[in-house]
């Protein structure tokens, strides 16, 4: 007698499987969507502190922009002579982002300047996070 399994057994594993696969996949992507998320919201408010301290500490203006097109911040020191230096780059991930002003600059004393409401949106399929740096420079998540 040869063992095995019958194609009305191996349609009804499969049914099985595919159901079962409907139910788990969608709440395990908006998991993922959430964690993209709060990911790359992580990493913007890490690059903002990180600016603010570094104009404290270097006693020069420091600033950084966000890349809509490439989904990465770009923190920049202001040299003597006027003109910017990049100090690094730092990638935001795969979300989609909205920004109303992609500049904010902080002044050698860690105060914001020309950072007046500044709002960044990071989104991902239904998960979305709003962050908004205010006129001083303190930054807010929403």
């Amino acid at each position: 007698m040869t063992r095995g399994v019958t194609l009305p057994e191996l349609t009804t594993v499969i049914l099985i499987l595919g159901v079962m696969a409907s139910i788990v996949v969608p709440p395990a992507r908006r998991l993922v969507d959430r964690a993209e998320v709060a990911g790359a919201a992580d990493r913007l408010s890490a690059v903002h502190e990180v600016t603010r301290q570094t104009a404290i500490a270097r006693g020069r203006p420091a600033r950084y922009e966000v890349d809509r097109a490439a989904l990465r911040v770009m923190l920049s020191v202001r040299r003597p002579r006027g003109s910017w230096d990049t100090l690094r780059i730092f990638p935001l991930g795969e979300v989609q982002l909205s920004v109303s002003q992609p500049t904010v600059t902080f002044s050698p004393l860690g105060i914001g300047s020309g950072a007046s409401n500044t709002t960044v949106i990071l989104a991902r399929g239904a998960a979305a996070e709003t962050l908004t740096v205010s006129r001083t420079g303190r930054l807010r998540r929403w």
